[in-house]
Parts: structure tokens; sequence; C-alpha cells
């Protein structure tokens, strides 16, 4: 039986470089095609009955990846941040979600301020890609969304060693 979680998984292994263009390139492919996953898929199937907050599908110990999944309901927004030194993927499978990016910025006077670069609408199918240091918030706009997010290493471990 098809598994498109495996094979995703699979083909993100064979092609991770690290944080380069080609690494990010195949990963937003395949994360598209997450994104499409048909309802009929066991593992699927099961995710969508249980709809946990959070649930990680997969951690690559020798590559360092985390792929996890999540709900969210409408109106829940995550304010303005980033990742430090790692970066995410935002893989939409289902709903809508708006997501604002920022640049920081010091004037002469030293007053550091967020200046908003505008904000786009995921639909279903879109993958978002966020590099080191880039500010974004989330807020999802519908009464749930399924996203799938791939994180370049432990967020919480990174966060961690940088205290």
């Amino acid at each position: 039986m098809k598994n498109t979680l495996n094979e995703v998984i699979s083909e993100i292994q064979s092609h991770w470089q690290g944080l380069n263009s080609h690494t990010v390139e195949q990963t937003r492919a395949q994360l598209q095609r997450l994104a499409q996953t048909p309802v009929t898929e066991p593992w699927f199937e099961r995710l969508l009955q249980e709809k946990p907050e959070s649930q990680e599908l997969h951690r690559d110990d020798k590559l360092g990846f985390i792929l996890l999944a999540h709900f969210e309901k409408k109106a829940l927004y995550r304010v303005p941040h980033n990742h430090g030194a790692g970066w995410v993927f935002y893989a939409l499978h289902s709903g809508e979600m708006e997501v604002s990016t920022y640049k920081q910025i010091t004037n002469q006077d030293g007053h550091t301020t967020l200046v908003s670069r505008g904000s786009n609408i995921v639909k279903p199918g879109n993958v978002t890609t966020y590099l080191p240091g880039d500010i974004h918030d989330t807020e999802c706009l519908s009464d749930w969304v399924l996203m799938f997010r791939l994180t370049s290493c432990d967020f919480k471990e990174e966060k961690n060693q940088a205290d």
C-alpha cells in the first residue's frame, strides 16, 4: 500500500545536503507532495481522526531534521519570531493561514523596531521556507489548519544551547 510519508522522508534524506539551494528546492518539492497526501492512506487517516495539536512524524538522528504535523484552530496567532540558526518549512495540507514577514531595523538613534514586509495567505499545497533569522508570524484563518512543519534541527535543543 502506498505511503506518501515514507516516500517523502526517503526522498528528503537522499537529497539532504544541509542549508543550500539544492536541499531547499528538493525538500520543498517533497513537502508539496506530502501536502497533497490522499486521505485514504492509513497513517494519514489516523492523523485526521486524532487531530493532535503537534505530532512528531519523523526525527532523523543522522541528518538532524524533524518532520511534524500541527493542527491549529481558527484565530491561533503566533507572534513574530525566528528560529535562530535553524530553518523551517511550512507545508499546508488543509485550511488557510496568514503569514507575515518582518525585518528588524535599527534607526540612527539606536531604536530597534520590526518593519512588516507584508503578508501572504498560505493555501493547501503551498510550502513556505524561512531561513536562519527570517522573522515571521502566523495566524490560522480557517476553522482549522493541518500544517506539516519540517525543521532543520530540534529548536528546543538549539534554544537550550543558546541559554
